[in-house]
């Protein structure tokens, strides 16, 4: 009865963790997918910033667009203009995704005075044909799902790979999971070992299918992601740390 009530209480809380997320969208100024393209058109200084990681925005991303992951904003980062005034518009992956809306927080706390966020961000400027940059291509792999017991069982052969950011507070870490996340992972992946086979976990089984496919181009063969990420994890009332 214990174990159901503090599943329950953890479910509940990242409910209210995505309610608070959802509403804190409303205290940023948005820009449309038209007013974009006038935004581009135009002579005013303005940056484009794609806040996800290296390892998503190498693979696609919007054309004319730079890259500082939202984890990765400091006031010196060289892609950030010194001059405050300039329009700073950040996107993602489109209205559900939260790391814009961290990234132009942390813009609007250093100061930038123009901030917006393009909520419609990859999918919709996908969806409208428009100018869409490559830099790699990751090789398009079915990596084994495997159930939080799967995983539980696992544990003492397997390398557990966390690539939450800041996800982690929201929920715990897994006894033995060594976390990178997703952000840092392009400059980190030579510590994972090459004689295990690695599990891949993240928040809700949104970010481990590219991160398996980056890996296996890397060079990793035996790869497997925890289906439904950490969310499942609790839910099925399994120890957390």
């Amino acid at each position: 009865m214990k174990i159901r009530l503090s599943v329950s209480l953890t479910v509940t809380a990242l409910l209210v963790c995505l309610m608070v997320s959802l509403a804190s969208a409303e205290r940023f100024a948005t820009i449309t997918i038209d007013q974009l393209i006038e935004v581009r058109k135009g002579a005013a200084p303005f940056l484009l910033i794609n806040a996800l990681s290296p390892i998503e925005y190498n693979e696609e991303a919007i054309s004319g667009s730079v890259n500082i992951p939202s984890s990765h904003m400091r006031a010196d980062h060289p892609l950030l203009p010194q001059d405050k005034s300039t329009l700073l518009i950040f996107y993602c992956k489109g209205l559900r995704c939260t790391k814009s809306r961290r990234a132009a927080r942390t813009a609007m706390e250093f100061g930038y005075e123009q901030v917006r966020i393009f909520t419609a961000g990859l999918p919709g400027w996908r969806q409208r044909n428009l100018p869409i940059i490559h830099f790699t291509a990751y090789p398009d792999i079915k990596p084994q799902i495997l159930g939080p017991l799967e995983v539980y069982r696992r544990m003492d052969s397997a390398f557990l790979l966390d690539i939450r950011g800041e996800e982690v507070s929201q929920v715990g870490v897994i006894k033995k999971a060594v976390k990178i996340p997703l952000d840092d992972l392009h400059g980190q992946y030579e510590q994972l070992p090459a004689d295990k086979s690695i599990i891949i976990i993240d928040h809700a089984e949104k970010q481990s299918p590219i991160c398996a496919r980056f890996l296996y181009k890397m060079g990793y063969r035996d790869l497997a992601i925890l289906k439904g990420g950490m969310i499942n994890w609790v839910q099925a009332g399994l120890p957390l740390e």
